[in-house]
């Protein structure tokens, strides 16, 4: 059989439920990196399709290959059936994805440039449920902590902090909206502001860490001096010691209905499903 009619072959099984179709799941390595929430997806999504019969393969995308548009070879030749994009990535490197004729799904990342099926939590109200919950506890200078230019989850749950304090005209002070990435995306150390806030709500779990461990190094007791929230619920290597007041992201649901999206996909190619956000829940531990 030549190339030709194998390739036709495949283009007439996309249509059909085949559970040997394979699924493309990627991840920028940056996210990757960070002990790693995004690790548990991805693990929790090859789980899951595995039970529903598919074959999932996990490609962890370069910086260079994401500047340079460089594509897996799983999608280069045509072999996935369905792609998976967990956190986001570029926009030139999307539009080299569609151009491949891939059918994406977005998890833990809405683009509005693109009319893609996405899942996600709630992270405005997880932002904004998080301040809340300290300023109840009679906290008042309140930082944020998170690039808000690295990803659009980390934006929208500093939006839900700003969403609080506007709301209730609590002090809005651009210098206590602190970094935590690099340029590339990576983690990097929190410097502390000169005037110290009483409170810090991170934009995830490990950021959250990574700044206790700061602030011991100063002098600063958590949460005997300072309060410090983080987000997601998740680090493979929790520090002994510390119990963190989070939000807890339903990464099951997120998964379960990745999946869901992708067997309707298999039944009907021109299946829309839109963006689904998936409510998440605060969990009171002891850093507050």
């Amino acid at each position: 059989m030549d190339n030709k009619n194998t390739k036709a072959e495949k283009a007439v099984n996309i249509g059909k439920y085949d559970e040997s179709l394979k699924i493309a799941i990627l991840v920028a390595e940056h996210f990757m990196s960070e002990r790693s929430f995004y690790a548990r997806i991805c693990q929790k999504l090859m789980v899951e399709l595995s039970a529903a019969g598919y074959i999932g393969q996990l490609e962890v995308i370069s910086h260079t290959n994401e500047k340079m548009c460089i594509l897996p070879q799983i999608i280069s030749d045509g072999e996935a059936h369905q792609c998976v994009m967990i956190g986001e990535m570029r926009n030139d490197y999307i539009d080299a994805l569609l151009k491949a004729g891939q059918k994406l799904i977005f998890i833990d990342y809405v683009n509005e440039e693109y009319e893609i099926d996405s899942i996600s939590g709630d992270n405005i109200n997880g932002g904004y449920c998080l301040t809340r919950y300290l300023a109840e506890k009679g906290y008042r200078k309140i930082a944020f902590v998170g690039s808000y230019k690295a990803t659009r989850s980390i934006l929208d749950r500093m939006m839900g902090y700003l969403k609080y304090l506007m709301a209730k005209d609590i002090e809005i002070n651009n210098r206590w909206m602190l970094p935590d990435r690099d340029s590339l995306g990576f983690l990097v150390d929190v410097i502390l502001p000169p005037d110290m806030p009483e409170a810090f709500v991170c934009n995830c779990d490990e950021t959250a860490y990574r700044l206790i461990a700061n602030l011991n190094r100063y002098g600063y007791k958590v949460p005997e001096n300072v309060a410090v929230t983080g987000y997601d619920d998740y680090a493979e290597r929790i520090p002994e010691g510390i119990e963190l007041t989070t939000w807890h992201v339903n990464v099951e649901e997120m998964v379960r209905q990745c999946v869901y999206i992708i067997k309707q996909r298999t039944k009907d190619p021109s299946y829309r499903h839109g963006s689904v956000v998936v409510n998440g829940r605060l969990v009171e531990r002891k850093s507050c």
